[in-house]
């Protein structure tokens, strides 16, 4: 059956890239960023960073690269130019792979363009949504957030993956009140520690603590 989800984060820099990265090899699927503003510190794409450490993964290219590292909208203003989500969604249509991970950029509330939320773009393409959220101070205000954003737009959360140190009573917190926001179960899919260092063995270590 085909496995497609989308990879949302409760801020920027939470760790979505590295999510997608993880995800893309343990699945072996194609990954897909559909816009990318600005480079990393190293001067790299999201996509560059994913075939650096996955060789498991398909790279698609972006449909659209926006110098500035700023929100979609914001960047492309700057250049003159508009994003079309309908060029994203019939991109996504004609692909023929049967597994596929799509990053967005920033967070649910991120414009896209005049018109559009990257939560829409995610409503649209009617996929499960794969949320990245911190563990450290402040995660509970920012995941429960996006989480009525979630129900707000009826869009199907798979579930949550953290990034940082173990801290049950935060995961706990989220889980309880995130059941009260979507009257459901909250799934935690797993939480990946910071790591000092990033390599291939480091992704492919981190596919044992996703379940998916």
């Amino acid at each position: 059956m085909p496995r497609t989800y989308f990879i949302s984060g409760t801020d920027t820099n939470v760790g979505k890239t590295i999510v997608s990265a993880v995800l893309a090899t343990k699945l072996e699927a194609h990954y897909f960023k559909p816009i990318q503003c600005g480079l990393n510190k190293m001067n790299l794409k999201d996509s560059e960073v994913v075939k650096s450490l996955s060789n498991k993964a398909k790279i698609l290219n972006e449909l659209y690269f926006l110098k500035k590292p700023l929100s979609p909208f914001v960047a492309a203003k700057l250049e003159k130019k508009k994003i079309d989500l309908n060029k994203i969604l019939q991109f996504v249509k004609n692909l023929k792979t049967k597994k596929l991970v799509i990053e967005g950029a920033g967070g649910l509330n991120v414009p896209i363009n005049s018109n559009y939320l990257m939560s829409d773009l995610c409503q649209k393409l009617n996929t499960p949504l794969i949320l990245v959220s911190r563990t450290k101070l402040g995660t509970i205000n920012h995941t429960l957030m996006s989480l009525e954003i979630i129900k707000k737009k009826k869009i199907n959360l798979m579930g949550i993956i953290f990034f940082g140190k173990k801290e049950l009573e935060t995961l706990e917190t989220i889980r309880f009140f995130g059941k009260k926001i979507l009257k459901k179960n909250i799934k935690i899919l797993g939480r990946l520690p910071v790591a000092k260092e990033l390599s291939r063995k480091t992704i492919q270590a981190f596919t044992k603590k996703i379940e998916i």
